[in-house]
């Protein structure tokens, strides 16, 4: 069993399991070990908890590593209330909890949204007597930086000196990430020169984040200097790092420079994947360069296979030139061929339907998207709203937004935006400002054009 065990082959433990009681062979505290260790990495709970109350049943005492084994599969399922009273147990029997029973339970925490909960946890272990590590420390910074509380986890950050803890390249990478989601670049730039400064050279994943992040906030120019640093460091960027530099190349409107290093990755390596072509495929839409687009659309689903997202990039581009029946008949292709159409797919044709002047297929089509249980998003409801307004039809538009509360969706500045500037061009200005004042009363802040058009109109 302990072979098997060790190279993850949880059947051939079961059927070793099975055969020993088949011969009236009795297993030992190992043997059960060995067991639920390999049921709750399957994530079968259930049969590893019926295991366990067999070894109670026999009088065993378990071991810490059973007791781990078990919280750590209810930790990942995200069951943290049988995951700590387990610990209490475990506590109750005599048995020191050691430090990877503690990180399972602080990561299970941080994992759920409660990287506050962790933190008193840490602190209440630590004062009994919990010898902490960079495994922790990394932990609570996932935990915070997931919640967008940049700062918290710097505090953490400045702990680990406190506990004789040294970073590590994962501790610099969270910080790097998680200042780039926020757009909080100068500081992901300070936390990379201060990881280099400590001798870190970083990894792909490092430098791919904060060149995402620079991609994302328009600034492609910053994004291929760290590209360059990159590569003056010796990382050596993976396919990842190059879907990036690609995406920063195609919105800088490089198209020719995008398209010889995307040849270049085809010849040379790292071999491209379905995000490389989809990322070429949009990058052509974007330019208007349809036939060279559709032609990376026939090699990516010649070596991939059918997929939802460049289908839905062409029927968009297609949308957006106002060739809808090339739309609707790329779309009746990705109906032939299998990956269903998405809330996204729907609201490209949607949204080129109204465009086109063609309610009625707009209409039939938002119904049909119902039908198939496709659950629009508030977006879909902007696209119906802005396309009724456009036609002057307030009392659809209206319904449309109504229609939008009672499934829950929270508008947006945008939805509120597209109705109230309806209101305002059929002159029906009360309305305009009932939506006004419904619209701050829900905390929605209006953007730029929203604003131009309150002061228009005197709202």
């Amino acid at each position: 069993m302990d072979a098997y065990g060790k190279v993850g082959d949880l059947g051939r433990v079961v059927q070793v399991y099975k055969r020993m009681l088949e011969e009236d062979l009795s297993p030992n505290m190992v043997s059960y070990s060995i067991l639920i260790s390999g049921l709750c990495g399957n994530g079968r709970m259930l049969e590893a908890c019926g295991i366990f109350g067999q070894i109670i049943k026999r009088g065993f005492g378990p071991s810490l590593i059973t007791y781990g084994s078990l919280i750590d599969g209810f930790c990942k399922m995200g069951n943290l209330k049988d995951g700590f009273h387990l610990f209490d147990d475990m506590i109750e029997k005599g048995h020191q909890p050691d430090v990877v029973v503690y990180n399972v339970l602080l990561h299970g925490l941080c994992k759920k949204g409660m990287a506050r909960s962790a933190l008193r946890f840490f602190f209440n272990s630590v004062s009994k007597g919990l010898k902490s590590n960079i495994f922790i420390f990394n932990s609570l910074m996932d935990g915070f930086c997931r919640l967008k509380q940049l700062r918290n986890a710097v505090k953490v950050y400045m702990l680990m000196g406190m506990y004789s803890v040294k970073p590590d390249i994962v501790t610099y990478t969270l910080l790097v990430r998680g200042a780039s989601k926020q757009g909080k670049l100068d500081a992901a730039l300070l936390v990379l020169f201060q990881m280099l400064k400590r001798g870190f050279p970083g990894d792909a994943i490092t430098y791919c984040t904060l060149m995402d992040g620079f991609c994302k906030h328009k600034n492609p120019t910053a994004g291929l200097q760290i590209f360059k640093l990159m590569q003056t460091n010796g990382v050596v960027p993976d396919i990842a790092v190059y879907n990036v530099l690609l995406n920063m190349l195609l919105k800088d409107s490089h198209l020719e420079e995008a398209s010889k290093l995307f040849r270049q990755l085809v010849e040379k390596g790292p071999k491209p994947d379905i995000i490389t072509y989809n990322t070429m495929i949009c990058g052509y839409c974007s330019l208007q360069r349809l036939d060279e687009a559709i032609s990376l659309f026939q090699q990516l689903t010649s070596l991939f296979g059918p997929n939802s997202i460049p289908y839905t990039i062409l029927i968009d581009a297609f949308c957006k030139e106002g060739r809808m029946d090339e739309a609707m008949s790329m779309f009746s292709k990705m109906l032939e061929k299998g990956p269903e159409p998405n809330v996204v797919t729907y609201g490209c044709l949607i949204d080129g339907y109204f465009k086109s002047q063609d309610m009625r297929t707009a209409t039939e089509l938002h119904e049909e998207m119902l039908e198939n249980q496709i659950s629009p998003n508030i977006v879909s409801y902007s696209i119906l709203i802005d396309g009724f307004c456009k036609q002057g039809l307030m009392l659809e538009a209206s319904l449309a937004f109504c229609c939008a509360l009672d499934r829950r969706l929270l508008p947006d500045v945008v939805a509120y935006s597209i109705l109230i500037r309806g209101y305002c061009k059929v002159g029906r200005l009360v309305e305009a400002k009932l939506l006004c004042e419904q619209m701050f009363m829900e905390g929605v802040m209006p953007d730029d054009l929203l604003e131009r058009t309150l002061v228009e109109y005197n709202l």
